[in-house]
């Protein structure tokens, strides 16, 4: 492969091109970037690749476009009679929250914005943290759970205001929601499409959703009211007979289960959609195909002609194939997060401020 494919591994003051197979990975449900590059050749043209070590602080770049910073995390090197083969993978270094413990001396944090909490969490990991929305209002109380890991509490805290976590590709984490921005190129079956399948799954849908839960009495609700408050929602795709009951695991007021309830039906209605394209090479008309991009996809065939987000990305390489990325796109309503209250972390999770606090 000549470096015409325009992916290139900078590790210390080297850059390596040259890889016979490369997968490359991008996920909204994923917080760290992966990469996979491997080489097969005569042992004279593999030796400059030897020299990388597990462990090493690396770069990946497409077209001089920085998608992955992170570490080596594997070196793989297989002899045989007459070639030598090179496979290393990697990740962001985001990948180092994902896989440590949160430690923290002190007890919880008190008034703080989620992007404090998590830049405070991931600055000993030399990570950085931006919010690209407003994170809204500070939480009144924050606590790690024993034993978690870095990216779990930072999930756990992000849920409170419905927020995501994803890579910037630069190192650093992303405080974000499901995007709005879009793409112009369209995806169309006959034209820039390679392949394109749809799956449709009815298992998770159900026709009503019944929210159950128990709210304290106070001057507002006395306690029989209190003691039956509910709601419901309904999907109309789900043409039988489907009711699902579903139990609030916290006291809750009837506004709060509406908001459940109308997320169960959304949420589970565009989960049941996904879709996976093919198309030739690793850019669009206007950059690198990227997750979190809105993207109109026309495939009649398949009964699809919709927006669609791009929850997934992997860019390959292969002798079969050439370049080619292959997609998973969704509706954006599967990555609308369910805001939860502070209260709703559990024992150990939160307190209420101290007596006289305002």
């Amino acid at each position: 492969m000549s470096k015409s494919a325009g992916l290139e591994l900078l590790v210390g003051a080297r850059a390596y091109a040259g890889w016979k197979s490369i997968s490359v990975q991008r996920s909204m449900e994923q917080c760290a970037g992966s990469f996979r590059l491997g080489v097969s050749e005569r042992w004279n043209v593999l030796e400059p690749v030897q020299e990388v070590r597990a462990g090493q602080s690396c770069e990946l770049q497409i077209d001089g476009e920085t998608v992955i910073t992170g570490y080596v995390d594997q070196v793989e090197m297989t002899i045989g009679d007459e070639e030598h083969a090179v496979e290393l993978t990697g990740r962001d270094k985001t990948a180092d929250l994902v896989d440590c413990s949160a430690i923290r001396k002190a007890g919880q944090w008190r008034g703080l914005h989620i992007e404090q909490i998590a830049t405070e969490l991931a600055k000993p990991f030399g990570v950085s943290v931006s919010a690209q929305v407003d994170t809204g209002k500070p939480l009144t109380s924050f606590a790690l759970q024993e034993g978690e890991t870095v990216f779990d509490a930072m999930v756990r805290a992000a849920r409170i205001r419905g927020l995501l976590l994803v890579t910037d590709g630069r190192g650093g984490l992303v405080i974000t929601r499901a995007g709005t921005e879009r793409i112009a190129t369209p995806l169309v079956l006959g034209s820039n499409l390679l392949k394109a399948s749809v799956k449709v799954d009815m298992r998770d849908r159900h026709s009503e959703y019944l929210l159950k839960g128990q709210a304290p009495g106070s001057d507002f609700f006395n306690a029989a009211a209190a003691a039956h408050v509910f709601a419901r929602a309904k999907d109309p795709g789900v043409g039988r007979y489907r009711p699902l009951i579903i139990t609030a695991d916290s006291p809750d007021i009837a506004a709060t289960l509406a908001q459940r309830a109308s997320w169960e039906a959304n949420v589970r209605m565009a989960r049941s959609l996904a879709v996976e394209v093919t198309v030739q090479g690793w850019r669009h008309a206007d950059g690198l195909w990227m997750p979190n991009r809105l993207v109109h996809v026309d495939a009649q065939a398949l009964h699809l002609a919709d927006d669609l987000l791009i929850s997934s990305v992997e860019y390959s390489l292969s002798d079969e194939g050439g370049t080619t990325t292959k997609m998973g796109l969704t509706r954006a309503d599967a990555f609308k997060v369910l805001p939860i209250k502070n209260n709703d972390l559990g024992a150990g999770y939160w307190s209420l401020p101290p007596k006289g606090a305002k």
